[in-house]
């Protein structure tokens, strides 16, 4: 593999494809539909999953300690998803029909809060009287793969030391245990949350940890093209099967980091700052908001179109005002040997 990647392109693509799929999602507009035959967002939320395995593993690879692992993820995950918060309270005290007084009093406003800041979004996704009248109340329904996010983090140093030794009888493990989890939750369990549950991290760790058996394995890595399209041409041919979940975690893992690491020349599409992780949390207040004062209604386009504006600035704002403040760290020399550049190896 080349050492140079396109890991802030890719995932700012993803990120955008989230962006897109919602928007035609939650404004349930006609004129939009046809994103979501053109773009799924399950593939790129999957996609995302497969790149942090990757990029994790290789960040615990260089820490000194576990709490110097902890403190790395939490400087930069909940800085943002915390303003995202505050931000969503906002926006709602703005927009509620309550009075003001009676929106921050309510037991509704503290549980969100609550249900949010402890990463239990499902708890209570939203605010009271706001946005009764779009086709979707919640306040940001993005929100909910952070806690996935956070709980494979706290798992991997717990499988590295498997996955290092023996990474592809370790992901296979991983593997048959998430398709099972899966299985069981989409095709048996057909109780309250069924869906929900089958979203799960046990489902998405097959595709964090694919990226980690990548990070771990050259000889993984070295095949990772021939994996690619081999995995992908199944995923087509078994389309609307069983099989086509089974697949899933190969192929869509395996062509989201060939597009990172050895599809097309370095783009360096992080040189300005990495704003992926805002346009992913942003995107759904903003269409909320938009939706509610009538733009998606008055003009599908229009209001696509100014989600992606203000969502932009949002994540640039985020970025350099928040992120990446907290983000700078005098790094201090670590014991583990030295990092792999992105695109090689541990192995």
């Amino acid at each position: 593999m080349s050492n140079k990647n396109n890991f802030d392109l890719v995932r700012l693509v993803l990120a955008f494809i989230v962006l897109l799929v919602h928007g035609a999602a939650v404004s349930r507009s006609e004129s939009l539909h046809f994103l979501l035959q053109l773009f799924s967002g399950s593939f790129a939320v999957k996609g995302f999953f497969a790149i942090s395995g990757y990029l994790i593993a290789l960040s615990f690879h260089r820490c000194r300690s576990w709490r110097d692992y902890a403190e790395k993820r939490a400087r930069r995950i909940i800085p943002a998803y915390l303003l995202t918060i505050v931000a969503c309270i906002i926006s709602g005290a703005a927009l509620t029909s309550y009075p003001l007084s009676e929106f921050f009093l309510s037991k509704t406003t503290l549980k969100y809060a609550l249900a949010n800041i402890s990463f239990m979004n499902f708890i209570q996704p939203s605010l009271p009287g706001v946005f009764l009248n779009n086709p979707v109340q919640s306040m940001d329904g993005s929100l909910w793969t952070i806690k996935a996010e956070l709980t494979l983090y706290a798992l991997l140093p717990l499988v590295f030391p498997l996955m290092k030794s023996r990474p592809f009888t370790c992901w296979l493990i991983i593997y048959l245990i998430s398709c099972g989890w899966f299985y069981y939750f989409t095709w048996v369990y057909s109780g309250a949350k069924a869906d929900m549950l089958a979203k799960q991290f046990v489902s998405l760790s097959s595709y964090f940890f694919f990226g980690t058996l990548v990070a771990l394995s050259g000889r993984v890595a070295d095949r990772l093209r021939e994996i690619a399209v081999i995995s992908l041409v199944l995923f087509i041919l078994s389309r609307d099967t069983m099989l086509s979940q089974l697949v899933q975690p190969v192929a869509f893992s395996s062509v989201v980091l060939l597009f990172c690491l050895g599809m097309f020349k370095q783009v360096p599409a992080g040189r300005y700052g990495d704003f992926s992780y805002g346009v992913y949390l942003f995107h759904w207040p903003v269409i909320q908001v938009l939706i509610d004062r009538g733009w998606y209604s008055a003009s599908p386009w229009g209001g696509l179109v100014l989600t992606v504006l203000i969502t932009t600035l949002l994540a640039v704002i985020s970025w350099y005002f928040v992120e990446k403040r907290f983000l700078k760290k005098k790094p201090a020399p670590h014991s583990k040997g030295r990092m792999p550049a992105a695109g090689q190896t541990l192995e």
